[in-house]
């Protein structure tokens, strides 16, 4: 049996029992168990949740398995890892180690047969599944060895209506339309060989500056251009939607690609986000700026956040938030 020191054993479990969910086992039980949801930001469709749970056996009895039971079936790449990972105290380096002997998931019930040890901390992962989409999500964690057995269960989890898109883009002369109801990037010519004119939402454009002299630089426009900043851009013919526009400086970990801050813009951002009687443009635009959009229809408002441009390529890189409000 591989062998932990009381004292080792002590600190694991105290450690997790600062940051983590409180413990449900019997005070009477020689099992002792703690959760700590490790991932931070909104819960939302396709993002995976890992946590962390932590067990110790204080007989000295090998805990035998695990089990974690989800509100909902998580979609795949769900279940409980093989492997574990702990400081080694020798150089400091997080380093992995083989926790589980056989692992299952079946439905909403995700299973690990634990190897010959009386403490552990093993990963579980969940990606949240479209089924889920606007309820609410819990987990039920429970440890069992030959002499008793531990619970635990995480608070409950709201899962956000918004839809989250990535690695988009607009090349000015190319792609540059978009649409809020596909998020696709269309060419001029596509737009009017598929019929769908009504569908965009915005232009892309790049010039250094107005004709009047200033900064102009990456913007979107709307099809209805009523400022005429589209200008020399082709507008497809029939586009003529008039989608609301206003630059906002939100930093989101989840749409942005480098230097992820912890802050997060969730669905009551985009709900009490105020947009009416604003403009339909945006320019001057740059990397880690952000735009917040509203359809014409008022069905969709969304958040694009930048993650690149180029003004020599002529080129903008982003990701949106989405949320569908009728």
């Amino acid at each position: 049996m591989k062998k932990i020191s009381w004292f080792s054993l002590y600190l694991l479990l105290y450690a997790v029992a600062v940051a983590f969910c409180s413990s449900c086992s019997d005070d009477e039980s020689p099992l002792r168990n703690d959760l700590l949801r490790k991932d931070v930001g909104p819960v939302l469709v396709g993002n995976t949740l890992e946590f962390a749970y932590a067990i110790g056996s204080t007989d000295g009895t090998p805990i035998k398995a695990v089990e974690v039971t989800a509100s909902f079936p998580g979609a795949e790449g769900t279940g409980i890892a093989m492997n574990s990972r702990y400081t080694n105290p020798d150089n400091g380096e997080e380093e992995e180690v083989r926790i589980a002997t056989e692992t299952s998931t079946e439905g909403t019930v995700s299973k690990a047969y634990i190897v010959d040890t009386i403490a552990a901390t093993i990963r579980y992962f969940y990606v949240v599944p479209e089924a889920a989409r606007g309820s609410k999500i819990k987990f039920h964690f429970r440890s069992i060895t030959g002499t008793g057995e531990a619970t635990v269960q995480s608070p409950e989890y709201t899962v956000s209506n918004v839809e989250i898109f990535k690695n988009l883009s607009l090349s000015s002369g190319e792609r540059n339309c978009f649409s809020l109801e596909t998020m696709q990037s269309y060419s001029v010519t596509q737009v009017e060989e598929m019929g769908i004119a009504g569908k965009i939402d915005f232009i892309y454009t790049y010039k250094p500056t107005m004709g009047s002299g200033w900064s102009f630089a990456h913007g979107l426009v709307s099809p209805s251009n009523e400022k005429g900043y589209l200008y020399p851009v082709e507008i497809p013919s029939g586009a003529t939607n008039r989608t609301l526009m206003e630059k906002r400086y939100w930093p989101d970990g989840q749409l942005k690609t480098s230097g992820v801050p912890t802050i997060y813009v969730d669905e009551i951002d985009l709900r009490q986000a105020a947009l009416d009687g604003v403009t339909a443009h945006a320019y001057e635009l740059g990397q880690d700026q952000g735009v917040l959009i509203k359809s014409h229809d008022g069905k969709y408002i969304a958040y694009l956040y930048i993650n690149e441009t180029s003004s020599n390529l002529k080129r903008m890189s982003f990701a949106i938030k989405r949320l569908t409000l009728k």
